[in-house]
């Protein structure tokens, strides 16, 4: 059975979750700005008038936040 989009993308943002607690605090900062921040790679959803965050960091894990 295939999984939805959603599940795959719960899985991902785990995954790197883990990847994350393993880094040192230079490779956190880089992962994150990768992440959560960035023009070029800022995972985000589109609503009718604004650009929602849809990774955040929360509590020293990646969150999906779902507008």
């Amino acid at each position: 059975m295939a999984l939805t989009n959603e599940k795959v993308i719960e899985n991902v943002i785990g995954r790197l979750t883990e990847m994350r607690l393993k880094m040192d605090a230079e490779e956190r900062f880089v992962l994150d700005e990768m992440i959560i921040s960035g023009p070029e790679v800022v995972a985000h959803a589109v609503t009718a008038d604004k650009v929602v965050p849809r990774v955040i960091l929360d509590d020293d894990k990646y969150r999906i936040v779902i507008p």
